[in-house]
């Protein structure tokens, strides 16, 4: 993954000083704080349903629940979450919190239902799961019966396996890095230095645990000797050093994560005195995890206030496990378990709720999910028995990935690294999935994707699949396009099935900008038979960088409206939200609207972006905005290739011979330019990217404008008429009424 640097440290003291600060009345409003949950009038997806609200205040907490009888059951938790015993009968049901003062009407009641269709998923207390573990012997967290009869069944993956381990066990052990990038001024060479130690650290991840798998299942020395001899040689590097969490939490995380499983899963091969190395080492790393330092979990504390860090949140994953695995050795390990386990089932993504959505983007969600939460999901079932793939978040995630990762296609989907392609990685990604999870739609889509890892331990611990007796076609009936609400986010496709298909891809989410989204909302992204037509521009050169924070997260950066020269919406924070209003899907169009005035923070009255898809390539964009300034308005379209002028209203993309050709319908006078540069260069060597812009020609308080997209520039025949109130649009078979609200399709 990559690095967040030392400059977001300023973030977490920000974060940190909004804590302390008074909590108002209405918590619903909180941006980057644990949200209210369950909302009022929320449908709960899981039986008993899960209970947070922000920490400002501090605990103990008194939550009464009531039922549609008046019945008031109340607990008093000592953190700002809550989970029940035992399911309720489905109905209606109210809640409320107060804080320690008891001050009665703090909080008000807020309904919610519990439908009958809802996941009974009871979690026990966490007394009862950490004296569960406890009694398992090592490995707690793996089936060694079900890892052998996977490498029978699956001979050919074992076999190069082994090719690989022959390789590593030839190689020197890796030295402790040297360069403390603490030490390093801010910048490029301070990112270099940690991506250097990542880099070294998670490569031995990469080796010890794979290798320690292959000993289980296969009983091979030549993995077991190389697996001991590597762990071995992590466990004596210094725990304060360059390695460690203070200086590099993900280098501290992973080191203290490969120790722990290599203890769990190489226990009986480990000797009495390496196993109290180990046991005292990760101990060691795991005081400085759980502490009050930058990215440290502060006992549960920080993750409960903050749940948005995006690295705390995968902390709480592993170490979730961690603990789990190393309960029972001390107190200190019973007591990380109570601090972390039951957290993690609470809530164990935070980047989207019950439709699978990951609002941080598809990069971090392949990185998170593949990398982390699929992986530890399968090792808690095992050591606790609490299955998460059965939750609703779990089950949805393969849509998201299907919908916004198709085969074939050329990019990921908005935020951080989105410009990449990572076939591998959305190759190994989709069959772990499917292994994991089978269903119609994930094994269609894995049988699409190639070029898997098959040393990544998502793939190790699957069950087997012979994926060459999977069916390769797409279930019936599948819609073309998708919309997840809890991100914002929607995805239209001239035929999901078809790898040569053009997607049309919208964004307007409620996490706005923050972390590694981008200030992008109502914005867009066109590819067609597999090339980027209408990008999402920059590069990921690296976190909190002059190019990430000058261009990259900027909205000029995205295919999205500015204003007055370049100005846009607000800088990395979930205060610049956007919300969809408005979607239907029907098999001959798609539309969607999406009001993103809340995300330029006060400067425009509205901000309102109205899509219209007609299959297969036929785009309508209607923009409707306002400002109690006069602005001049700014429509920018990015693209690998320099677009070509076709007329003073209408430009040209070709990329590879695809095509997009844009044209102004209608809106005020604007002329056209374009650029090869960016405001702020990144750091590095990149392919040069071009950035168009509309821009209105005389300053106004109102803007109004309508644009044809026409993919392949068919040029469809478009009648445009200008009513009060409306915009009247007919084409391709098809009318449309477009208002500063929204689309109606006119019958």
């Amino acid at each position: 993954m990559f690095l967040r640097l030392l400059s977001v440290f300023l973030l977490i003291v920000c974060l940190l000083r909004v804590e302390a600060s008074p909590v108002p009345e209405s918590w619903d409003q909180r941006a980057g704080v644990m949200p209210v949950y369950p909302g009022s009038g929320t449908a709960v997806s899981t039986n008993p349903p899960t209970f947070s609200w922000p920490a400002g205040r501090g605990g103990p907490y008194q939550v009464d629940i009531r039922d549609s009888k008046g019945r008031i059951r109340t607990y008093t938790p000592g953190q700002n979450w809550l989970l029940i015993d035992g399911a309720l009968v489905p109905g209606q049901y109210e809640w409320r919190v107060t804080d320690k003062s008891g001050r009665p009407g703090v909080e008000r009641w807020r309904s919610f239902d519990v439908q009958s269709s809802a996941l009974e998923w009871p979690v026990l207390s966490t007394d009862i799961l950490l004296g569960r573990v406890k009694t398992r012997l090592h490995p707690r967290s793996v089936n060694p019966e079900a890892l052998r009869e996977k490498a029978k069944l699956d001979g050919k993956r074992a076999n190069a396996l082994l090719g690989k381990i022959d390789g590593w066990t030839g190689e020197a052990l890796p030295l402790e890095p040297s360069v403390n990038p603490a030490l390093l001024e801010p910048g490029a060479g301070r990112d270099a230095a940690m991506m250097a130690i990542q880099k070294l650290v998670f490569g031995e991840e990469n080796k010890v645990l794979p290798e320690a798998l292959v000993w289980l299942a296969t009983r091979n020395a030549m993995a077991l000797s190389d697996a001991k001899r590597r762990a071995l040689n992590l466990a004596s590097w210094d725990v304060n050093g360059t390695t460690g969490f203070r200086v590099h939490d993900q280098a501290g995380l992973s080191v203290a994560w490969t120790l722990a499983l290599a203890y769990d899963w190489l226990y009986q091969e480990f000797n009495e005195s390496e196993r109290g190395r180990l046991n005292s080492v990760i101990g060691e790393r795991l005081k400085q995890i759980m502490s009050n330092v930058p990215f440290g979990l502060d006992d549960g504390r920080r993750i409960n206030a903050h749940p948005y860090d995006s690295h705390g949140a995968d902390a709480l994953a592993r170490v979730s496990v961690i603990c789990s695995v190393m309960a029972g050795t001390s107190p200190q390990f019973d007591g990380c378990f109570r601090n972390t386990v039951s957290r993690y089932l609470l809530w164990p993504v935070p980047w989207g709720r019950d439709d699978g959505g990951y609002a941080n983007g598809t990069t971090y969600a392949q990185w998170d999910v593949s990398f982390t939460h699929l992986i530890v999901w399968d090792l808690l079932q095992q050591a606790i028995g609490v299955d998460l793939m059965k939750t609703p978040w779990v089950q949805g995630y393969g849509k998201f990935i299907t919908y916004f990762l198709p085969p074939g296609t050329p990019t990921g989907m908005f935020g951080d690294g989105a410009e990449k392609n990572w076939r591998s990685v959305w190759a190994t990604q989709a069959k772990a999935f499917a292994s994991f999870m089978p269903s119609p739609l994930a094994d269609w889509y894995a049988r699409q994707q190639f070029g898997e890892d098959e040393s990544q331990l998502a793939l190790m611990l699957t069950p087997p699949r012979n994926w060459e007796s999977v069916p390769g076609t797409i279930p019936p009936g599948m819609p073309n396009a998708l919309y997840l609400q809890s991100i914002g986010w929607v995805a239209m496709h001239s035929n999901l099935a078809d790898r040569g298909r053009t997607s049309v891809y919208f964004k307007s989410s409620p996490y706005g900008s923050f972390n590694h989204s981008h200030a992008d909302q109502n914005s867009f992204v066109i590819n067609a038979q597999g090339q980027p037509l209408a990008i999402d521009s920059g590069y990921y050169d690296y976190y909190n960088s002059p190019h990430w924070k000058g261009w990259y997260k900027q909205t000029r950066a995205h295919n999205a409206i500015t204003f007055d020269g370049g100005q846009g919406q607000l800088f990395d924070t979930m205060a610049a939200k956007g919300k969809i209003t408005q979607f239907e899907t029907t098999p001959a169009y798609d539309l969607v609207t999406g009001d993103a005035t809340q995300a330029y923070g006060g400067a425009l009255t509205r901000a309102v972006r109205s899509m219209v898809y007609v299959r297969p390539g036929t785009l309508l964009v209607f923009d409707s905005l306002a400002s109690a300034t006069p602005r001049s308005w700014e429509w920018n379209i990015h693209a690998l290739e320099a677009m070509k002028e076709t007329g003073k209203r209408s430009i040209e993309i070709d990329r590879d011979g695809e095509r997009l050709c844009v044209e102004v319908l209608s809106g005020p006078e604007v002329g056209f330019s374009q650029t090869d540069q960016f405001t702020f260069a990144p750091s590095g060597v990149y392919p040069k990217q071009w950035h168009g812009v509309f821009r209105s020609s005389a300053r106004s308080r109102d803007f109004r404008m309508l644009t044809l997209l026409s993919v392949g520039c068919e040029h469809p025949a478009v009648e445009v008429t200008d009513k009060p109130g409306t915009l009247d649009v007919a084409v391709a078979g098809q009318h449309f009424a477009f208002s500063s609200t929204g689309v109606e399709h006119v019958q």
